[in-house]
């Protein structure tokens, strides 16, 4: 089962290619209320899209005008994320009435992302019909700790048709020296899949798997140097021929495709072959 972790500018990464290697999804606060923004945030959005990790991004509902607290976190992030933005979360557990936190919902449901709503297993009985009540397109994430120890048991258990369960704010990640959160799929409704995958794509393919010591796919690029420095690197002679060298067999491949169709390009300055020399 995939590793899901929730971080914020408590948590900073030490070492963004460990957290690469071992998380699935990554979710972040990115407001609170409808003037804090948090300062880390578009730290971790870059990272994610630079790495392709998947994100969800959320705010921190203080009690009264839920709605324009959603708002506001739409209006700060929707010019930041990219195309491995998956949605936006509610965060609730600071006494929010059940009307407040419906007014939100509708609104984020209205959005073309996937949405979560986030909630405290002794707060149950104040969201239920919410809950129940939610659009096919947004999960319900709840938190119960238990003994809080990094440890996941059954005793302990969300509620049933919770589709995320936070367990434990003691949790661990390579890359990341603070403890964190740590959250399970429950397996009652949505799929890891389901919560890597941006609305309207297609979950099987829309994050392709990233191929040992390859680069990650990215489509949008217009090129190779966009694709270069869309992930942090340059694109001048001493990296591309590194990357060449690399990847000489499918270059070789690629010229000769071309040659066939006589679009390879002659260089000047070739060597000719000698038929009985070393030489290429």
């Amino acid at each position: 089962m995939g590793k899901i972790i929730d971080i914020s500018h408590h948590h900073h990464v030490g070492d963004w290619d460990k957290v690469e290697k071992n998380v699935d999804v990554l979710i972040t606060k990115a407001t609170q209320g409808t003037s804090f923004v948090d300062n880390y945030f578009e730290t971790i959005v870059n990272q994610c899209e630079k790495r392709r990790i998947p994100y969800w991004l959320y705010t921190y509902l203080n009690r009264g005008d839920e709605l324009a607290q959603a708002k506001f976190l739409v209006k700060t992030c929707r010019d930041k994320v990219g195309e491995c933005f998956v949605g936006y979360i509610l965060d609730v557990e600071d006494g929010s009435t059940a009307a407040g936190v419906k007014a939100a919902m509708d609104y984020l449901a209205l959005l073309d992302h996937k949405m979560m709503v986030y909630t405290a297993y002794k707060d149950y009985h104040m969201y239920k019909d919410i809950i129940e009540d939610r659009p096919r397109k947004c999960a319900w994430w709840e938190a119960r700790y238990g003994y809080n120890d990094g440890i996941y048991r059954v005793k302990h258990d969300c509620h049933r048709g919770v589709d995320l369960h936070q367990y434990t704010s003691a949790g661990t990640c390579p890359g990341i020296p603070d403890e964190i959160d740590i959250n399970r799929i429950t397996g009652y409704g949505k799929s890891l899949k389901w919560f890597q995958t941006p609305k309207g794509k297609k979950e099987e393919s829309a994050m392709p798997e990233k191929k040992e010591g390859c680069f990650s796919a990215n489509k949008k690029a217009n090129g190779l140097t966009e694709f270069l420095h869309n992930r942090g690197y340059g694109a001048g002679d001493h990296n591309l021929s590194l990357i060449a060298a690399a990847n000489h067999d499918n270059l070789r491949k690629a010229m000769f495709e071309l040659a066939k169709k006589g679009d390879l390009i002659k260089p000047e300055g070739l060597k000719e072959w000698e038929k009985n020399s070393k030489a290429e």
